[in-house]
């Protein structure tokens, strides 16, 4: 999964948590930050249908490196999905909670004592579905990022959102109708012109539904992923707030 180099790279530390949630429950996650003993931005990372696989662990793993604080909170308890009826059962399962589990996360993050306060919802398939529902129902945040997320729920709903969206599709998206996707960008620039929150939806050409897949066997794909995560980073440096950089440290 590469990325911009123009952003800078800081030393990171990662592992496997469980985070103690407002009921008392606790929740295992997937943490990775930078090194630096300052305070950094934050990113609550959901994950898709499948749970936290190898991809969602590499891609906490690059925001961290990138100068993110960063949390995956593990939906699905420790289950993953190899098939897309697997990965139903899971989400049939896991419905109920998944929302009030993200929404706990983002709050434990916001008030970690190496966190600025200054939090992003990023979520790829339908960890972008409920970056969505971030955006328009959790006030504390400052931006959202969805990757392929399913907006059908939401569509009527995109004017309430309280903080700047940058959304994510491929040219190719097979599950998703092209005209949701208009309706969408619709709504989207609604709200851009009543509230002023300057939101970004980008089609990406060659690409269908999955985002960052486990293998990126050419140099189109390695590209694409490069300028898809490279227009990620600046919106997010544009919405967050960033740590005071030191010339020539990480």
């Amino acid at each position: 999964m590469p990325f911009d180099m123009k952003h800078v790279e800081y030393d990171i530390e990662v592992g496997y948590i469980e985070v103690v949630l407002s009921t008392g429950r606790r929740l295992p996650a997937y943490w990775a930050y930078p090194k630096l003993g300052r305070k950094f931005p934050g990113i609550v990372l959901i994950h898709d249908w499948w749970g936290l696989t190898g991809v969602i662990r590499r891609m906490a793993d690059r925001f961290a490196e990138m100068g993110y604080y960063v949390i995956a909170p593990d939906l699905f308890e420790g289950q993953t999905a190899n098939t897309p009826r697997l990965a139903m059962d899971l989400v049939q399962q896991y419905q109920d909670s998944a929302f009030d589990v993200i929404k706990d996360a983002l709050d434990v993050l916001e008030n970690h004592h190496r966190c600025n306060r200054s939090v992003a919802a990023v979520g790829v398939g339908m960890g972008g579905s409920f970056a969505y529902e971030a955006a328009i129902t959790v006030p504390q945040i400052e931006a959202s990022v969805a990757y392929a997320g399913f907006p059908q729920r939401y569509l009527g709903k995109f004017k309430e959102a309280h903080v700047p969206i940058c959304a994510f599709y491929g040219a190719y998206e097979q599950y998703i109708p092209i005209k949701i996707i208009k309706q969408l960008r619709h709504e989207l620039m609604q709200s851009t012109s009543h509230k002023g929150l300057p939101h970004e939806l980008h089609i990406v050409q060659n690409h269908g539904h999955a985002f960052f897949d486990e293998v990126e066997d050419n140099e189109e794909s390695r590209h694409r992923h490069r300028q898809i995560m490279s227009q990620t980073f600046d919106f997010l440096e544009m919405h967050l707030e960033r740590p005071i950089r030191h010339v020539g440290k990480k």
